[in-house]
């Protein structure tokens, strides 16, 4: 009678060998040692700190990690699910991330705060790159700090269930795959924006427009969509909501 390990062997040696085709499917532009080089960093980063992004005039700050991880061998970037118990957004895909707390030095350290309480991923395991501008969402201001966190196993983060339902990763090829990318359009205020549909969750909204900024300045070579956009609501010194002319805008949904 076959042994069981006789029997699962040619299994083990099929997903082996389909796992290799699929990370060599992947676009040579997005090959690990091409997207971390040193010289694909730099750029990145000089792009990340002067993207051109809308901000609120006398509101609260906010941050939020930009996660870009390695995963089954493809890089890409780590999201969370948040947890179905928080009274806002709950059930929305997002970033680790959330309010300056009084005691952060500044909106880095919130967000390297944020993703430790979520995720108990260590600042020591987080290579930050930069920061990029302040973006307006509703009510508050909002950082996004890119960096890389190595390889990661999602299913054994230790999340907080209080903030965190799950923890997933969309790769690089799925999120610059034109057949996997949407959009979502909002009346108020007026935006359109990019939606990721390549993932376990759909990744939209305010999280869909830090995405479409990450991959403008990591992978321009790949990335290609392009939307247009908008007008952005904010209040004026009267304390009323009046319209400003941007060429970018990402104002609606969550942190």
């Amino acid at each position: 009678m076959q042994s069981l390990a006789a029997s699962i062997r040619p299994l083990l040696r099929a997903f082996s060998i389909a796992s290799k085709q699929r990370v060599d499917m992947v676009d040579p532009s997005l090959k690990v040692d091409v997207v971390l080089s040193e010289s694909n960093r730099k750029a990145c980063i000089e792009k990340f700190k002067s993207f051109p992004m809308p901000k609120l005039r006398n509101v609260a700050e906010a941050a939020v990690l930009v996660p870009l991880c390695l995963y089954k061998g493809e890089l890409g970037f780590l999201y969370t699910l948040r947890s179905m118990k928080l009274t806002s957004n709950r059930g929305q895909v997002s970033f680790p991330g959330g309010m300056r707390d009084k005691n952060d030095v500044d909106l880095q350290e919130t967000a390297l705060r944020e993703t430790w309480e979520e995720l108990k991923i260590s600042r020591e395991k987080i290579d930050v790159w930069t920061t990029g501008n302040l973006i307006g969402k509703s009510d508050v201001n909002v950082m996004p700090v890119l960096a890389y966190i190595g390889e990661v196993m999602p299913e054994e983060l230790e999340i907080n269930p209080d903030e965190v339902e799950e923890v997933f990763v969309v790769s690089l090829q799925k999120l610059c795959d034109p057949k996997l990318i949407s959009f979502t359009s909002f009346r108020r205020p007026l935006v359109t924006l990019p939606c990721y549909l390549g993932g376990k969750y759909r990744v939209w909204g305010f999280t869909g427009a830090i995405t479409h900024i990450a991959l403008e300045c990591l992978v321009p070579q790949v990335y290609k969509y392009k939307f247009l956009s908008i007008q952005s609501m904010q209040k004026n010194e009267s304390g009323e909501k009046e319209l400003v002319s941007s060429d970018y805008n990402a104002t609606r949904s969550k942190i």
